[in-house]
């Protein structure tokens, strides 16, 4: 840059190169640099060796050019100012607007979507942005949406799934399964509600419930701990008892309580806890068993049931078929009308 501020000063600059000086003087402190250069170009000229009325011309060339310069400088700064403030004024009218478009319009975010699942043999666990925790039995998912624990605490569940709620009285806590809600402040109870199954089951172990259902705005239904709720989807009712609520909720820490179970309702939670397909024959689909899982691998809980009853289990490629075995029915355990009962003791 000094060579062209050297050919302006000599007056052989071009209005190409003036334009490129002019925009450089216009950068950040290139003004003071520019008049450096021009007192060095100064002193190294001997302007004196000029005739008086070339030097006249000159400065007058000069001056002009200079004072141009500066002019442009100063409209550009004014520019830069005014649009500034521009700028400021427009935020500072915005801001209102848009509060008040906000607070009358009650806009909101589009709604976005959460999912948790636990796949076939796993139990996942999740803390809520309420600090609420819960246990996802296998073969389950819940969901929530971007707007949970500031404007609802809504949850929808598929499966089964223990819950721990955060006490907020304000903002209740609603798990929705199948047409029944259940609507809690801050308590301890567990959900089953699989798509196969006929009925839900809510079982309360601490605090207090209330339960809903989408197609009777009447319905209310509170639960006290120790309670077992059974809503039949079909039949859309509702029926309570009292229950050992440790058989029903303790699948989160890993154990498995069997009670009188059905062998077609038993192998829904044995697919579900070790992710096996099994077939049971009609002959014993009805056939009750009462023994606890914990950490007993699938052989070894076949193997018990083969023991206690006489079912028989084979595997055929990825799938278990549980058979009737009649060699296995010992005399004492006909009933003397001639109804077969099965008795034997509960493993645990």
């Amino acid at each position: 840059m000094r060579s062209t501020i050297n050919n302006y000063l000599s007056g052989n600059s071009s209005e190409k190169e003036q334009k490129i000086l002019l925009d450089w003087i216009r950068q950040d402190n290139h003004l003071s640099e520019f008049q450096s250069i021009k007192e060095e170009w100064k002193e190294k000229t001997n302007l004196e060796a000029i005739p008086m009325a070339h030097e006249q011309s000159w400065n007058k060339i000069q001056n002009s050019l200079f004072g141009r310069m500066q002019s442009d400088l100063q409209r550009a700064q004014r520019r830069l100012t005014y649009f500034r403030y521009a700028a400021i004024l427009v935020v500072l009218i915005s801001i209102p607007s848009l509060l008040y478009f906000y607070s009358h319009t009650g806009y909101e975010s589009p709604l976005t979507y959460t999912t948790v699942s636990a796949d076939y043999g796993q139990i996942s666990k999740v803390i809520l942005p309420d600090s609420s925790v819960i246990w996802i039995n296998s073969g389950s998912t819940i969901r929530y949406n971007n707007r949970f624990s500031t404007n609802n605490r809504a949850i929808d569940l598929v499966g089964e799934a223990f819950f721990k709620v955060h006490k907020n009285k304000d903002l209740p806590l609603v798990v929705s399964s199948e047409g029944l809600n259940v609507k809690v402040l801050g308590t301890e109870f567990s959900v089953m509600a699989y798509p196969e199954e006929k009925s839900i089951q809510v079982v309360l172990e601490k605090g207090k419930v209330e339960l809903t259902t989408t197609s009777d705005s009447k319905f209310r239904q509170e639960l006290k701990p120790g309670e077992m709720a059974s809503y039949n989807k079909e039949k859309k009712e509702l029926s309570l008892s009292t229950v050992n609520t440790v058989l029903y909720t303790s699948w989160k820490d890993g154990t498995i309580n069997i009670y009188n179970l059905p062998l077609s309702e038993l192998v829904i939670k044995l697919e579900k806890r070790y992710n096996q397909k099994f077939i049971v024959e009609d002959a014993i689909k009805n056939m009750p068993y009462t023994f606890t899982i914990k950490n007993e691998n699938l052989n070894a809980v076949l193997s018990l049931m083969e023991k206690i009853t006489p079912v028989e289990a084979q595997q055929k490629g990825n799938i278990i078929e549980l058979k009737y075995n009649k060699s296995k029915i010992s005399k004492g355990n006909i009933r003397k009308n001639g109804e077969k009962q099965l008795h034997y003791l509960n493993p645990q």
